[in-house]
């Protein structure tokens, strides 16, 4: 099965959608109600990141100059660590940080303007995903399609969403962590995934 953003690309051409793309930043609109199945279903497991026990590395493009950023993200339970280029956060059941990792140097709280350059946040994986995905429920142009393609040894759950300027595609594993995202301001496609936590990501230190 291909990636998201190529099927994408297909049902553009079918959907002959046009205007202005509308802004992708994150939004918090957790209490939108869906009423489309294939966005339902994707929503379902994007919210159900936050218990996964995992590993994840991921590519993202960010579309307005082309800017490639490697992020991995792994989560033990009570502990979380999302590494986007060289910041890193980190989360525990006491404390938030964001360090870089080239000196080492952290500052309290989880600080995503310093991935602002990236378009995303530190909770690009999971619940920023399932933010973005309610408020397109909330604008789209016409149902949701969906399909599903295997990706790092997964079977990924996809809803291409119809809006205003294009489709955006949106795709996540069973247990709920992002699988892959297509829209006009970026794309992050899953290159590994382990359902082992990787404990080397919770340090500070030198990269």
């Amino acid at each position: 099965m291909p990636a998201p953003h190529r099927f994408v690309g297909l049902i553009v051409a079918l959907l002959l959608v046009t205007g202005c793309a509308a802004s992708d930043q994150p939004y918090f609109v957790d209490d939108v109600e869906l009423s489309d199945p294939v966005i339902d279903s994707v929503v379902a497991r994007l919210d159900r990141a936050a218990d996964a026990v995992f590993t994840a590395e991921y590519s993202i493009i960010t579309k307005f100059g082309d800017r490639r950023t490697t992020a991995i993200v792994t989560q033990d339970r009570d502990r979380r660590s999302i590494t986007i280029g060289h910041i890193r956060f980190l989360v525990t059941s006491t404390q938030s940080v964001t360090c870089d990792l080239r000196t080492g140097v952290c500052s309290d709280g989880l600080l995503d303007a310093y991935v602002s350059d990236v378009q995303v946040t530190n909770e690009f994986w999971g619940r920023a995903m399932a933010n973005r995905l309610r408020t397109d429920a909330d604008r789209n142009l016409a149902p949701a399609t969906a399909s599903d393609y295997a990706v790092a040894g997964e079977v990924a759950v996809c809803a291409a969403v119809p809006v205003v300027g294009g489709v955006k595609s949106y795709c996540a594993l069973e247990s709920g962590v992002l699988a892959g995202y297509d829209g006009a301001d970026l794309t992050i496609d899953l290159v590994n995934y382990s359902s082992v936590p990787d404990t080397t990501l919770f340090s500070r230190g030198d990269l």
